[in-house]
């Protein structure tokens, strides 16, 4: 049997690396459902010359206010741009569906090839055949995420008419290969999307309305939910049609949200399963803790009941009132209208865009009619607004303080700006300026604090720098000294730098005259040969290390002088000293160690002479 199998695969992998050679290629003829449509709602800036668009019934004021406007003209200007000729949605529901059922096969072939142990060259066919196949699948998940959210996507996000043709030819190449004929399950006319699940792609948008509706994203809901075909509305979660529903109260579309919340209202009262209703349930489970002897979570059962009856009442009164004013208003009358323009303003209301609109609304009802049959649920509506709107408002400026204390304070006057004074109280006004002085301040002190830190901290650098060059460590102060010449000490440490590479190569400059000296004084060949060349080091490291001293021109005559005498002992010992010199470089920067600190071996006698002499006497004999 695993012969067999093995066989099988085999026989697979090797029509996916030839068959694309011997098969006379046909013309792929677009399935019925797959026609192209072109969507006037979708604005890019490519291949179409400009022309007037007819947009969609805008649901929002292109200004970002969602207030409730009385005058009722709702006016939008159309909008000019360029269009894109993008594929239907069922055409690209089509193609997804077929891709995922190649994608289906490719997994049986996968598994079975894992059996048959295929070689290295099947393997990467298969693997080429897989990344083929996700390229055109995640271009059809992307356009169907822009037919989804078409209206607003910003214009890096639109997708252009050359990207949409080359994911077409990535198709018909796909389909034409070998691979595309061997993952091939029956006719390849487009399975339909009625062949689907009717639920198949439901779950998909109700997560992505929740996810908008989570992000008060609005606009995004209504788009959104007109994606569901009408086969799948009466399938719909009850939150998901609460979400909708909110969303068009926010956006002040109340006729149409009347009309969801209708159809919520009929749905749970027409459905057998909402015939027992959670305060008896919550009863029964009650009554059973308490007889079961779980006294605890019995008491806490009979304590929701308890608050839910609470709050059905308070529903009961605020209904009883909304009925009084409209048995006892006349259609028209200035107080009804007053008071529908407040409902529907509150039903919409949105904190961080209404700010404490609604609570004025609310003080210029209960001002002009005082005595008002409703005047208990306005100020119901004025209360909750007014802490929707304190807690919004709490929460800006936390995160404001927030960012202060990160001494973030530019990015805590950008968000400050962003505040529109005209939906904040007087009071509010007041505290939201007093709080960008503040930052304003915060921000300037904590510039010139780090401003004092910082050329204390230089300063610092700057005193550890003099004192190394003092102990004639000059290497450790010049680097210290690099560190500032980007900093207001620039022109000092640039000028202290020069100097200190002066006196580290006269320093330098005097070791090797006192190596020179000691050559004198020795008849050892092999001494002389040592302390030729290490003297010689010393020299050409001024070069090296200090190429604009003022000294180079003396210490290109001490060289010439040294390697003199290096000649007169053995002509070859400048290039020995140029390979052992190298050699013991290359040792000394694994170890760490500058290439020119080696030590001389000198005896205390000696050393001391040294010391003694005067240095115009040491650079006499070195000339």
């Amino acid at each position: 049997m695993n012969i067999q199998k093995r066989t099988l695969v085999t026989a697979v992998c090797c029509t996916l690396l030839f068959t694309a050679c011997s098969y006379d290629k046909k013309r792929i003829v677009t399935p019925n459902n797959s026609n192209m449509t072109q969507h006037q709602e979708l604005e890019t800036s490519e291949d179409v010359q400009k022309q007037t668009v007819t947009q969609p019934t805008p649901v929002g004021s292109s200004s970002g206010q969602g207030y409730y406007d009385e005058s009722g003209t709702g006016d939008f200007p159309g909008v000019t741009g360029s269009q894109t000729v993008l594929p239907d949605m069922q055409y690209v529901k089509d193609r997804i569906f077929e891709y995922g059922r190649k994608l289906d096969r490719w997994k049986e072939l996968d598994e079975q090839a894992i059996v048959a142990e295929l070689d290295e060259t099947a393997s990467q066919e298969m693997v080429r055949c897989f990344r083929d196949l996700q390229k055109v699948l995640s271009g059809y998940n992307r356009i169907q995420e822009a037919l989804l959210r078409q209206d607003f996507m910003d214009a890096s996000q639109l997708i252009s008419s050359t990207e949409i043709m080359e994911l077409e030819q990535h198709d018909i190449s796909f389909l034409e290969s070998g691979c595309g004929r061997l993952l091939k399950s029956g006719p390849d006319e487009g399975a339909g999307w009625a062949q689907r699940e009717k639920q198949a792609d439901l779950p998909q948008i109700e997560t992505l309305i929740e996810r908008y509706a989570g992000s008060e994203e609005f606009e995004e809901v209504i788009q959104v939910w007109q994606q569901i075909p009408d086969n799948q509305l009466d399938r719909v979660h009850l939150n998901t049609m609460i979400s909708y529903g909110n969303a068009l109260m926010a956006l002040h579309q109340e006729a149409e949200a009347a009309k969801v919340y209708q159809t919520i209202v009929d749905q749970m009262s027409a459905s057998d399963d909402q015939q027992t209703d959670i305060l008896s349930l919550r009863r029964v489970l009650a009554d059973l803790y308490a007889a079961s002897g779980d006294y605890q979570k019995a008491e806490k059962q009979y304590s929701e009941i308890s608050n839910d009856y609470k709050d059905l009442a308070s529903i009961e009164s605020w209904g009883i009132l909304q009925l009084s004013i409209l048995e006892r208003s006349e259609p028209g009358s200035p107080e009804l209208e007053e008071y529908s323009s407040l409902l529907r303003n509150y039903l919409g209301f949105t904190p961080q865009r209404d700010g404490y609109k609604l609570v004025w609304q609310a003080d210029q009802f209960l001002a002009d009619y005082p005595y008002s049959a409703v005047a208990s649920n306005v100020d119901i509506i004025r209360k909750s607004a007014k802490s929707k709107a304190d807690s919004w408002l709490a929460a800006f400026l936390a995160e404001v303080d927030s960012m202060a204390a990160e001494e973030r304070f530019q990015d805590a006057l950008l968000k400050m700006e962003t505040l529109q004074e005209d939906i904040l109280s007087g009071e509010k006004l007041i505290e939201i300026r007093k709080k960008s002085d503040d930052l304003t301040l915060a921000e300037a002190v904590n510039r010139e604090t780090k401003k004092i830190e910082k050329m204390q901290a230089l300063q610092r650098d700057w005193n550890e720098a003099l004192l190394l060059i003092d102990k004639g460590e000059y290497d450790q102060a010049i680097e210290l000294l690099t560190t500032m010449l980007d900093s207001e000490y620039g022109l000092k440490a640039d000028s202290k730098i020069s100097e200190a590479s002066l006196l580290s190569a006269r320093a330098e400059r005097r070791k090797a005259a006192d190596l020179f000296i000691r050559f004198t004084k020795t008849t050892d060949i092999e001494s002389q040969k040592k302390l030729l060349i290490e003297s010689r080091r010393h020299l050409v490291d001024i070069l090296v290390k200090y190429p604009d001293v003022g000294i180079t021109d003396k210490v290109r005559g001490n060289i010439e002088r040294v390697e003199k005498e290096m000649n007169a002992i053995d002509p070859n010992l400048i290039a020995q000293a140029e390979l052992v010199g190298g050699e013991e470089n290359r040792d000394m920067k694994q170890s760490g160690k500058d290439a020119f600190d080696i030590p001389v071996y000198t005896t205390p006698q000696k050393e001391q002479d040294q010391e003694l002499a005067p240095p115009s006497l040491q650079e006499q004999n070195i000339q």
